[in-house]
């Protein structure tokens, strides 16, 4: 089977932006049936960025900088080979609390009906022809904005576009103004928008909740769940975190009911939703675990565990239970700043910022990883991404493909 068998990853955090892998290889799926070690098939340098690739009908894409220039690149997955390659002028000037990070653009692209989205890490928004990169449209920078196209430490929040890749979902705009809108993802023509405080760093999607359709996302200052039809509230509350750093994404509970949020330096919680008389929701929270409060790094549900990276402690991985949101364990501490969370039937895969990939057993009674790889030697920030037989990485500069079986 080649590398890209695997089902499409054509966004962020996979098909349905909740981390979790299909139509891997069984062996893969059990946390102690992976290798005592990986291959490295191939590493190209691609540029700066924390965009994580992703993947559609056995290409693979990444979206990063070189100089002034935003760049795309279409790569063939079993080689690294570049299919084909798409740029354009933008120029940035990073926030100094955020030079760590380097300008590369943050927001993953999102690809449906042949068409594949971008947002820049200052806020320059394009559609591009999946198959041969040619520019499709492009949203100039919106006056109403005040020239704040972007958020205080960049872009961060990727496109998200429907299934059936009619619309896309984007989260507008810089600090203290800004639009969650619906475009046509033919044009770029707006269906609708919700003005309100700037965008989060939280990437949007749309679920059921308690029966309803319903967008739930963080704007800098509140938690709010939109209809996907028209833009309506259909729930909303408050939400701060320091230097507003809304980032982590709402976690569903399966049923639709219960949805998991987290913030820096605030209790992680849940809330139980109903649907009011007027087609809304109504929520009304249900437990805080104040000891687990989630950064940069989104939780994944695995099993009847919810297994997250907390900022205590230099970093500390975290198992807890979804309905109570009482821990099971937690790991030594120190880390690292953040681990991207996978999930493959009954494994958990972590690649912390340190690019350490660690196998994890979410039900076993301890933290104890069962493998351990090191897949870079420059910063891993961006999501892994799954191919049949092995991983898509991310670095600092470069992409890798790592596998776990011989060709």
């Amino acid at each position: 089977m080649s590398a890209a068998a695997q089902e499409d990853w054509p966004g962020f955090r996979g098909p349905h932006r909740d981390g979790r892998v299909t139509g891997w290889p069984e062996a893969m799926n059990d946390p102690r049936g992976w290798p005592e070690s990986l291959e490295q098939r191939w590493r190209i340098p691609v540029g700066l960025g924390h965009a994580s690739p992703v993947v559609h009908d056995g290409t693979a894409f990444v979206f990063t900088r070189e100089g002034a220039e935003e760049v795309l690149r279409a790569l063939r997955p079993a080689d690294g080979t570049e299919v084909w390659r798409a740029s354009y002028p933008a120029p940035y000037t990073m926030n100094p609390a955020a030079v760590g990070h380097g300008p590369g653009p943050k927001a993953t692209p999102d690809i449906a009906a042949g068409r594949i989205f971008t947002l820049g890490i200052s806020g320059i928004l394009s559609a591009w022809n999946a198959g041969d990169g040619s520019l499709l449209w492009r949203r100039p920078p919106d006056p109403r904005f005040g020239g704040a196209e972007s958020p205080l430490f960049g872009a961060g929040s990727s496109p998200g576009a429907s299934p059936a890749g009619d619309v896309v979902l984007v989260h507008l705009g810089g600090p203290d103004n800004g639009t969650f809108a619906v475009l046509a993802a033919a044009t770029g023509e707006t269906v609708w928008e919700h003005f309100g405080d700037g965008p989060a760093y939280v990437s949007p999607t749309v679920v059921k909740v308690a029966g309803v359709q319903a967008i739930p996302t963080m704007t800098e200052e509140r938690i709010v769940l939109l209809a996907p039809a028209d833009g309506r509230v259909l729930w909303e509350m408050p939400f701060t975190t320091p230097y507003d750093q809304n980032i982590v994404n709402p976690a569903v509970l399966p049923g639709g009911e219960v949805v998991i949020f987290a913030g820096l330096a605030s209790p992680t919680f849940a809330v139980r939703f109903r649907e009011a008389p007027d087609g809304a929701l109504s929520g009304e929270t249900v437990w805080e675990a104040g000891d687990s409060p989630f950064y940069m790094s989104n939780p994944v549900l695995a099993g009847d565990r919810l297994i997250g990276f907390s900022e205590r402690n230099s970093g500390q991985f975290v198992a807890m239970d979804p309905r109570t949101g009482a821990d099971f364990w937690r790991s030594p501490p120190r880390r690292g700043e953040n681990a991207a969370l996978l999930v493959a039937g009954d494994a958990v895969l972590a690649l912390t910022d340190q690019a350490e990939l660690l196998v994890l057993d979410p039900a076993a009674a301890a933290f104890e990883p069962l493998r351990r790889y090191e897949v870079a030697p420059s910063p891993t920030w961006a999501h892994p991404v799954p191919l049949s037989g092995g991983l898509l990485v991310k670095d600092e500069t470069h992409l890798a493909l790592w596998t776990f079986r011989p060709e």
